[in-house]
């Protein structure tokens, strides 16, 4: 009898308890809700909204940032002129095959002079001479005819310098979308941490306000007034700091654009980065103007929504997942299908070739015509006379010399076979080394998402706790920071998985 009147007494003195507190809270809850009513008419008019700040911003898209710095990039110039020398080194080669013109003209003048004596006498006698000028002009043609291959195989080794000069500027270009991607990707990752930086100094400044309001009437002690404001400060410099790292990202990004130009730009979302808010250096959201469900609520009744209300919106809505199909042992074959850079050592193996061909033909003769015309002018006659011949031409010929070359170009020739096999072993590692890492965030995005909905749902409660009074500050502000911290790894899981995606597809070598 007597444990069921203690249980009574206890359950009604409970129900007493939970009322009071929750009126007091209201009450409180309405006094910070006109003070921070007045606080917004009062700084009204000294907000520059963000619509003037970005103003006349024009925003570019990944593929946009891409196709700039391809325009602009040097490296790609000084690899396309490269292929430029290369294909003037062809030519060159091929003259050989056209006809060699030669032309010439000058005066020549000769004087002679002779005299003589006898041996008897010793009498010298008279000298007499002659001298004699003309004028002359020559005109030769001379054309190779065949050499033993000599020629072709210098003609083909520069045809295969030149497609490894092109596939050298192929690799320049992919390492510039490369580049330029994983750079944008830094900026939508900086932009998620200050999104969610932003919202938490606008919960600790709605906390601070809201504990200062309820120490105010009595229902909590100071020393959460103090931990408010502490994590208010942290709050703002944990802004300042994503603030930076985000203007240092956009360094970043626009060098590797080589982006020189005065005027900003803003960006946009990509296929899988795509939780921030459109525009979002145009788009705040006010303390005071918070939603739920498309629908207003009034402000004491919504504790929980005055502060985990605001974070809600951007992080996990609409975020669509889109993991790239594809099988290992296709990507392998895929990369040896379309690596430039393991296609230009094949070229350079292919000219090795060549040039060995060229060095083992040193020594055999070459077969030419050659024809010629001469004019002669001289004491206003003129003769002239037309030849024409075909020769058979042996060089110098030094074995030893040949022999070392000949070794030398063997050398060459292993070389370039050992440097196609160490980079066919490196790409089959990147791929799967890249491939893997891709897989591995593909499963752990999703865990990642759903340790925000976690934490998301055990800050709300801890809010919910704190309001009605049944937990301290430092509870509400734990559960507030790992809702923040799991926010910041899944935007951190979402940038390396991008990354490592962009990292498989260049390592496969497609854009």
């Amino acid at each position: 009898m007597y444990s069921q009147n203690f249980i009574k007494k206890f359950v009604l003195i409970f129900i007493v308890v939970i009322l009071t507190t929750q009126s007091a809270s209201a009450i409180s809850f309405n006094i910070f809700k006109k003070k921070q009513k007045k606080n917004n008419q009062q700084n009204t008019e000294q907000i520059i909204t963000p619509e003037e700040k970005e103003k006349g911003k024009k925003t570019l898209s990944i593929d946009e940032c891409v196709e700039y710095a391809i325009n602009n990039d040097p490296n790609i110039r000084i690899s396309a002129n490269n292929y430029e020398v290369q294909k003037s080194r062809v030519g060159q080669a091929k003259s050989d095959y056209f006809p060699m013109l030669g032309i010439g003209s000058g005066y020549n003048y000769q004087y002679s002079n002779s005299s003589g004596y006898t041996s008897s006498s010793m009498w010298r006698s008279g000298g007499s001479g002659n001298s004699n000028g003309y004028y002359q002009l020559n005109a030769s043609v001379n054309q190779l005819i065949w050499n033993f291959g000599r020629t072709t195989a210098g003609i083909n080794m520069q045809k295969f310098n030149r497609e490894s000069a092109g596939y050298d500027l192929d690799y320049s270009i992919l390492q510039t979308v490369y580049n330029v991607k994983t750079a944008y990707f830094a900026v939508l990752a900086a932009l998620a941490n200050v999104d969610i930086y932003e919202r938490s100094v606008k919960i600790n400044t709605l906390n601070y306000e809201r504990t200062k309001a309820m120490f105010d009437e009595g229902l909590k002690s100071r020393i959460d007034v103090v931990n408010a404001e502490v994590y208010l400060t942290d709050a703002k410099t944990q802004l300042i700091d994503a603030q930076f790292q985000y203007d240092t990202a956009m360094v970043n990004l626009k060098n590797s654009m080589f982006y020189v130009e005065q005027k900003d730009f803003l960006i946009e979302n990509t296929e899988n980065f795509d939780f921030l808010r459109n525009n979002y250096k145009m788009q705040t959201v006010e303390i005071g103007t918070i939603k739920k469900n498309g629908e207003d609520t009034d402000f004491e009744h919504s504790a929980v929504l005055l502060t985990s209300g605001i974070q809600k919106q951007d992080i996990l809505k609409d975020y669509k997942f889109d993991p790239l199909i594809i099988e290992l042992k296709e990507a392998i074959d895929t990369a040896y299908e379309n690596r430039p850079d393991l296609k230009s050592l094949k070229m350079v193996l292919r000219a090795q070739e060549e040039s060995l061909k060229q060095i083992k033909r040193s020594w055999t003769p070459e077969i030419s015509a050659s024809a010629g015309y001469n004019l002669r002018y001289m004491d206003s006659k003129s003769n002239t006379g037309f030849t024409a011949s075909a020769n058979l031409d042996f060089p110098m010929i030094n074995m030893m010399d040949i022999k070392y070359r000949i070794d030398e170009g063997k050398s060459y020739l292993r070389i370039a076979q050992d440097n196609i096999d160490l980079s066919e072993k490196n790409i089959n590692f990147e791929v799967q080394k890249y491939y893997l890492a891709m897989r591995r965030l593909e499963k752990t995005i999703p865990l990642m998402a759903d340790k925000v909905r976690q934490t998301l749902e055990n800050f709300e409660l801890a809010d919910g706790r704190y309001a009605v009074g049944l937990n301290n500050f430092i509870e509400l502000q734990d559960a507030q920071t790992n809702y923040n911290n799991a926010q910041l790894a899944f935007v951190q899981s979402v940038f390396e998985y991008n990354v490592a995606r962009e990292e498989f597809k260049k390592s496969m070598g497609v854009r």
